[in-house]
């Protein structure tokens, strides 16, 4: 059987505080292991600090989706100040 094809992520979203939501996704990185989620950057907005981007790679779409789906992910993130819903693209990486 094949390897799935890794899925690249950009998810955009607002929050009420950087730095309150990055003590957040960084005490979050187990559950984002438990799915094989990867974080390959977290970005700012240059005119809006509480506008973050974060890339990163699953090893299948159905990881990924399965990420998303957690409550316990869901939990972390509404904890951490996470003010708008996310816009997510799913991409895969082409040479």
């Amino acid at each position: 059987m094949a390897n799935p094809t890794p899925v690249h992520s950009i998810t955009t979203h607002e929050v009420e505080d950087f730095t309150t939501w990055k003590k957040a996704f960084d005490a979050a990185a187990p559950i984002r292991a438990r799915h094989g989620l990867q974080v390959h950057g977290v970005y700012t907005a240059p005119d809006n600090a509480n506008l973050v981007t974060i890339h990163g790679e699953a090893p299948s779409l159905e990881a990924i989706r399965g990420h998303f789906a957690d409550p316990e992910f869901h939990a972390a993130m509404k904890g951490a100040g996470v003010k708008s819903a996310p816009d997510t693209k799913m991409l895969h990486k082409h040479a």
